[in-house]
């Protein structure tokens, strides 16, 4: 039994956390997106709940924040998970459930049936059906962003418009990336990996790696930001040795974006060891018998995207992004005294 069965039946909204990729977006109660620090609309609507249910899960950081701008304090969390140790782990919880998800799920649906017709919750529904129709506005609005340097908003655009649908997607940790939680949407369950709350930088190219040996008929894209990729760039010669054909797609901004974004916001742009030089990323990639990619306008990026995955060899495709475009960062620095 899936999550948007349940949804549906108690009208309630279900929204993907970013640690799992267990179903498809797409549910017809709650906005295609994952919950993270640039996803307002999906902080809007847990601040409203009366209760959450935390299915195959687990609330963590980047979930919860430890704070109330997800989840109002005293709000009652039921998680149901297959591994007890994940119950109750990061977050405190009411009720927890060790049990399979969808035998769980299934369990709860048989429990409702005698009920009759799900309530129709209108006022509910409307909120959320409002809460969609926003955030589906502001990306389109990122689609017709086109200024120079290209804005990382509208990378993710084009990657909407142009990855196949069974790509398997693994997002680095870092602020070029971060963009992506609230901008990628999958049809596929378990094509979107991520580090999680660990944020180990450098993450996705060898995960990439690693996926495509696993699914070798599916296209597989590592987003990563330019320090990032710097971490394992060297494994570009084995996957160039062993036939990987792993796309790499490296946001560059010249710069240790997480750490410059907390200078901006916090320090008052005063940065200090945030700027980093790069090489062009596409000859790079040539150097190890790699295909590259560059690309100087947004226009270009869906054509690049698509003549990587079609190359037959692994590949890289940089795109040098806005240097001073970075996500909010989650949290704020403490004063003392």
């Amino acid at each position: 039994m899936s999550r948007p069965a349940i949804a549906r039946r108690i009208r309630i909204r279900s929204r993907r956390t970013r640690t799992r990729s267990a179903r498809p977006f797409g549910c017809c109660a709650w906005p295609n997106g994952r919950c993270s620090c640039s996803a307002a609309a999906c902080a809007a609507a847990c601040r409203r709940a009366d209760l959450l249910l935390v299915v195959g899960s687990r609330p963590g950081n980047f979930t919860t924040f430890y704070d109330e701008r997800y989840i109002v304090s005293g709000t009652p969390i039921v998680q149901i998970d297959i591994d007890s140790r994940d119950i109750g782990r990061h977050y405190p919880v009411a009720v927890g459930i060790q049990a399979d998800a969808g035998l769980a799920l299934s369990a709860l649906l048989d429990a409702l049936a005698p009920e009759g017709a799900p309530r129709t919750r209108e006022a509910w529904t409307r909120e959320a059906q409002e809460l969609r129709a926003k955030r589906q506005a502001r990306l389109e609005a990122e689609r017709a962003l086109d200024s120079l340097p290209v804005k990382p908003q509208r990378v993710y655009a084009e990657l909407r418009r142009a990855l196949p649908p069974d790509t398997i997607v693994t997002l680095d940790a870092g602020a070029a990336p971060a963009y992506g939680y609230d901008r990628l949407h999958f049809r596929h369950p378990r094509t979107f990996l991520t580090p999680l709350d660990l944020g180990g930088l450098g993450f996705a190219f060898p995960v990439a790696l690693g996926a495509k040996l696993g699914s070798p008929e599916a296209p597989v894209l590592a987003i990563h930001g330019d320090g990032g990729f710097l971490m394992n760039a060297q494994e570009l010669e084995t996957a160039v040795r062993h036939g990987i054909n792993a796309v790499t797609l490296v946001l560059n901004n010249n710069c240790w974006g997480s750490e410059k974004a907390y200078q901006k916001h916090f320090y008052a742009a005063r940065s200090v060891g945030a700027d980093i030089g790069n090489r062009r990323y596409d000859r790079f990639a040539e150097l190890f018998g790699a295909r590259g990619f560059h690309v100087e306008h947004p226009d270009q990026i869906g054509d690049a995207l698509r003549a990587a995955l079609g190359c037959g060899k692994p590949a890289v495709v940089e795109v040098p992004i806005d240097p001073d475009e970075f996500p909010v960062p989650a949290t704020t620095p403490r004063r003392r005294g």
